[in-house]
C-alpha cells in the first residue's frame, strides 16, 4: 500500500457552515472584542474563510480524502509545495513515522497553526485509506469498539437578551435527547461589573429551564482577562456547570492553571492548541479538567491518539472541538473520550436557508447520540452539490 500521489485544494468556505456567517452579528466576547470595531462590518469573525481538502492515492487504487480549516489557502499552499512530495512513496500503514516526517520536515515554519492543519488533512486522508484498504471502519482500527457511550451535547445556545428566548432553545435541546448543552458567555471585560451580572442573569435562565439532571458547560470563547474570570468564578458554581471553556487566551496556560487552582468550576481548553507538545505543557501545568483537541487541528487522529494517552495517564478526559466524522471515529476509538460536541441542526444561530454540508455521510445524531460508523475508512464523500468544482473527486471519494 504505498503513496502513489497527495494532492491539496483549495475551498473557500467555511467548515462550519452558516455557523461563522452568523457569529458576526452574535454578541459574545473573543480575543479581539476589546479593541474599538473598525467599521459596522468589522469583525473577528471576518478573516478569510476556507478549507483545504486533501486527497490521497494508493498503489492499490483505493483514494482517501481529508479536509482541515485553511482561510487564507497557506495550509493548501505548504502541501503542494512540500509535504505532498514527502509522502509519495512511503507505506501508507506507517502513520507514525509519516506524522513525525511531516513535523520535523516543517518545524521552520510550523509547529502550530496552518502547518499542524496541513498534516491534519493529510493524516486523516491516509487514515481514510487505510480503512477503505482493509475494508474496517476507521475506530476499528485505531482500538476502538462501540461502547454505546458517547454522548453529543448541543452547541451552543445564543445569547439573546430574551430571556424566555433563551428558555425555548435550551428547552429543545433538552427535548431533541441532548443530555448537555452548551452556551456562550454574553458579556465581557468590557461590559464591567454589568456585565457579569447578566452573564448570571442568563445562566440562570439555563439552569432553571434544564433542571439539574442535565450538563450545562459555559464557553467564554477566550474573551475573558483573569480579573473578569475570577470575578465570575464566584458565582459560576451556583450553576453546577460541567466545565467553563476557554476563559482566556490559549497562550495564557498559567492563568488556566490559576483558576483551575481556586476549585470552583472545571476548567476546559485546548481546541486552539497544537501537537502533543502543547498539550504536555497544558497537563504539565495543571491548567485542564477537560482537554479539547481538534483533529482537524491538532495533528489528525495520529496525535489525537497521542494527546488521548497523554491524558490517560492524567486520568483527564478528552472532549474533542466540534463534531465531523473524523472526530467521532477518534472519540470512538478512546476509553477517555465520553462527549463529543455538536453544533446542532437546525442551528439557532443561522437566520436563513442552511448552507449544504461540503461533505456527505457524516453520521446523524438521533437522541443526543451519534450512530457508529460502519462504512470503511472514515465514510464521508465529497459533496459536488455544495462544491461543484470538486465533482472529480466526488466520484472517487
Amino acid at each position: 500500500m504505498e503513496i502513489i500521489e497527495v494532492e491539496a485544494r483549495h475551498f473557500p468556505r467555511s467548515m462550519w457552515g452558516d455557523f461563522w456567517q452568523q457569529q458576526q452579528s452574535v454578541r459574545a466576547p473573543n480575543p479581539v472584542s476589546r479593541f474599538p470595531q473598525r467599521g459596522s462590518g468589522w469583525s473577528w469573525y471576518t478573516w478569510p474563510q476556507g478549507i483545504v481538502i486533501v486527497r490521497i492515492k494508493l498503489s492499490n487504487g483505493v483514494t482517501g480524502i481529508g479536509y482541515a480549516e485553511d482561510g487564507v489557502g497557506s495550509a493548501t499552499q505548504m502541501i503542494n509545495g512540500h509535504l505532498s512530495r514527502l509522502c509519495v512513496g512511503m507505506d501508507a500503514m506507517a502513520t507514525e513515522s509519516i506524522w513525525e516526517l511531516l513535523y520535523r520536515a516543517s518545524i521552520v515554519y510550523g509547529r502550530k497553526g496552518a502547518a499542524i492543519e496541513a498534516i491534519s488533512a493529510i493524516d486523516i486522508a491516509l487514515w481514510d485509506t487505510i480503512g477503505k484498504s482493509l475494508e474496517m471502519p476507521v475506530y476499528r482500527l485505531l482500538g476502538g469498539h462501540d461502547r454505546g457511550t458517547v454522548r453529543a451535547y448541543a452547541s451552543k445556545i445564543h445569547p439573546d437578551d430574551d430571556l424566555q428566548e433563551v428558555r425555548r432553545m435550551a428547552r429543545d435541546y433538552v427535548d431533541r435527547g441532548y443530555l448537555g448543552v452548551k452556551a456562550n458567555a454574553p458579556y465581557g471585560p468590557s461590559d464591567g461589573r454589568s456585565g457579569i451580572l447578566m452573564n448570571l442573569r442568563y445562566l440562570e435562565a439555563i439552569r432553571d429551564e434544564i433542571g439539574d439532571e442535565i450538563d450545562l458547560m459555559v464557553d467564554a470563547y477566550m474573551g475573558w482577562d483573569r480579573a473578569f474570570a475570577s470575578m465570575m468564578l464566584k458565582s459560576l458554581g451556583d450553576f453546577r456547570l460541567t466545565w467553563l471553556e476557554e476563559p482566556l487566551i490559549p497562550d495564557d496556560i498559567a492563568g488556566h492553571a490559576w483558576l483551575r487552582g481556586q476549585g470552583i468550576v472545571p476548567i476546559a481548553t485546548g481546541e486552539h492548541e497544537f501537537t502533543r507538545y502543547g498539550f504536555q505543557a497544558l497537563i504539565d501545568a495543571g491548567a485542564a479538567d477537560y482537554l479539547q483537541p481538534d483533529i482537524h487541528r491538532v495533528g489528525g487522529l495520529t496525535e489525537f491518539r497521542r494527546i488521548c494517552n497523554m491524558a490517560s495517564g492524567s486520568s483527564i478526559e478528552v472532549v474533542p472541538h466540534v463534531y465531523s466524522a473524523a472526530t467521532l471515529h477518534g472519540v470512538l476509538s478512546q476509553p477517555n473520550c465520553h462527549w463529543i460536541e455538536h453544533l446542532t441542526t437546525p442551528s439557532y444561530w443561522a437566520t436563513g436557508e442552511r448552507l449544504a454540508p461540503l461533505f456527505t455521510g457524516e453520521p446523524a445524531i438521533e437522541n443526543g447520540i451519534p450512530q457508529t460508523p460502519s462504512q470503511p475508512g472514515i465514510g464521508i464523500r465529497v459533496n459536488s452539490t455544495a462544491m461543484p468544482e470538486m465533482v472529480d473527486w466526488e466520484m472517487e471519494s
